[in-house]
């Protein structure tokens, strides 16, 4: 799934940046961005899931259905920043 959080990118910075930074930032996203999203996601006590009860984000709770919303998320949002930038 972190491999494809990043290819999403590709596709926006396609013919448009150096392979070494698209590798930089690939490194980047699926070592150490993804996994918290992942976490505060899909953990039993991460901010944004649903299933703790304590300490929900804005007293809301995500479901997410066979990860893709995750992986969307990260890939859309690193898209947008790179489109950007």
């Amino acid at each position: 799934f972190a491999a494809t959080a990043a290819t999403i990118v590709a596709g926006t910075v396609a013919e448009r940046c150096k392979m070494v930074a698209y590798f930089c930032y690939s490194i980047f996203l699926t070592a150490f961005v993804y996994p918290v999203v992942v976490h505060s996601t899909w953990a039993s006590d991460g901010f944004l899931s649903a299933f703790n009860e304590a300490n929900r984000f804005m007293d809301q709770g995500v479901i997410d259905f066979a990860g893709s919303g995750v992986v969307h998320l990260t890939g859309g949002a690193t898209a947008l920043i790179a489109a950007i930038v």
